[in-house]
């Protein structure tokens, strides 16, 4: 029981001292990201340019390793839950004349590739956010810079994954086989059969 009341009188000292400790060259330190994990939170359909938006939850958690002259006490743990949306569809500005073949009274168009269009982080939720032992610093907040990165690039992969580009290519070709069936034209819209690589096109 001594041996107790020891360390907690001990530990208490040495959160005061460092509290008013000011150290001369601190080791500068960066916050890593530990583990990440994404979830689909929802599928929505949407009738433009962007066919399909994916909704995704992405966990993060982070750590940054303390200095020795602060005995470890700047050390700093995160966990945080980002909301975010990636968006599909086609770049109708990519459609031209040789995407369009006319034989007797049919007429077949033929589609692009859809792609990526955005992807955007709607919020960031922090759980948990704790430093050292005895919470003597504060909490460094430029980690939510490292998370929001982490997280809108986690958001793309995941979305990639789960075949984000497929889901667009029907949609798309759905919703033009719509906008002909208005008219008394044969129309056969053909979705592309190839897929445009999984990445954030630049504006």
């Amino acid at each position: 029981m001594k041996n107790i009341v020891s360390l907690l009188i001990l530990g208490a000292i040495a959160g005061v001292l460092l509290h008013f400790r000011q150290p001369e060259n601190p080791k500068p330190t960066t916050h890593h990201i530990t583990q990440q994990e994404t979830v689909l939170a929802q599928i929505r359909q949407l009738n433009h340019l962007t066919s399909v938006s994916f909704y995704m939850d992405s966990i993060v958690k982070t750590h940054k390793q303390g200095n020795w002259f602060a005995l470890w006490q700047d050390s700093q743990t995160g966990l945080f839950v980002a909301k975010g949306r990636v968006q599909a569809g086609l770049d109708l500005d990519k459609l031209s004349a040789q995407n369009i073949r006319i034989h007797n009274d049919e007429i077949a168009v033929y589609l692009p590739p859809a792609q990526i269009i955005s992807a955007h982080l709607d919020d960031i939720e922090v759980f948990d956010l704790k430093t050292g032992l005895f919470n003597v610093y504060r909490a460094d907040w430029s980690v939510l810079q490292t998370v929001q990165a982490q997280a809108k690039q986690q958001i793309l992969q995941q979305a990639c994954q789960n075949g984000i580009l497929q889901h667009a290519q029907q949609r798309s070709a759905e919703q033009i086989r719509q906008l002909f069936a208005l008219t008394q034209q044969k129309v056969v819209v053909h979705a592309s059969e190839t897929l445009a690589p999984c990445r954030l096109t630049p504006q």
